[in-house]
């Protein structure tokens, strides 16, 4: 019996098991396979997500998408997602999506990475601040500081994210008050239209 296949739309974000978190950023995993209808455009620039934390963890560009069925899948298309063989490959795909057949489609997603973030930026923060990183906040807030008239802790904020990473920022103040610098700082920037 044939399962009825979703089309999923990749726009922003790809969700990936964290287990694949230092293949990704080695460079040793340029693709993702998924069961089923994946659309995405070659040359669309998206957030790579890692589940369970949903930690962002790079910026990557789309570089190709294509449609294959399971039976179809080569030892290449294995060594590209970061597995030795093909039979690997299925086993994972099979410990994913369940048992996965010949005629099943698949689509692999190929990517390059254009940009890594060493301490993760949480989804939920990318979200908040529609998909402006902070480092990107800090800087704007700091080329238009005068124009904006936060608080000094705030500005103490967005001066350590900026100069020494958000990683660094969150050690220092705290999750919550660095999340909500960045919130307080991206408000400003579109309320003075800078972003």
């Amino acid at each position: 019996m044939r399962r009825k296949v979703k089309k999923v739309r990749i726009r922003k974000f790809m969700l990936i098991d964290g287990s694949f978190k230092s293949r990704i950023l080695q460079g040793a995993k340029v693709t993702t396979i998924r069961y089923g209808d994946y659309e995405a455009k070659p040359g669309s620039e998206v957030y790579l997500v890692v589940t369970p934390s949903d930690t962002t963890i790079a910026k990557v560009r789309i570089t190709r998408v294509e449609r294959k069925k399971v039976r179809e899948l080569t030892n290449e298309d294995a060594k590209l997602d970061g597995f030795s063989d093909v039979k690997e490959l299925l086993r994972e795909l099979n410990k994913i999506y369940g048992e996965l057949h010949g005629d099943d489609e698949v689509t692999i997603i190929g990517f390059e990475v254009l940009k890594r973030f060493e301490d993760g930026i949480p989804l939920k923060w990318l979200k908040g601040l529609n998909y402006h990183e902070p480092v990107e906040i800090a800087r704007l807030y700091l080329e238009n500081r005068e124009r904006l008239n936060l608080s000094r802790e705030t500005d103490f904020i967005m001066r350590r994210v900026y100069n020494e990473g958000l990683g660094k920022a969150v050690r220092t103040f705290g999750p919550k008050k660095v999340q909500n610098a960045l919130l307080k700082t991206y408000h400003a920037l579109y309320a003075a239209g800078v972003i």
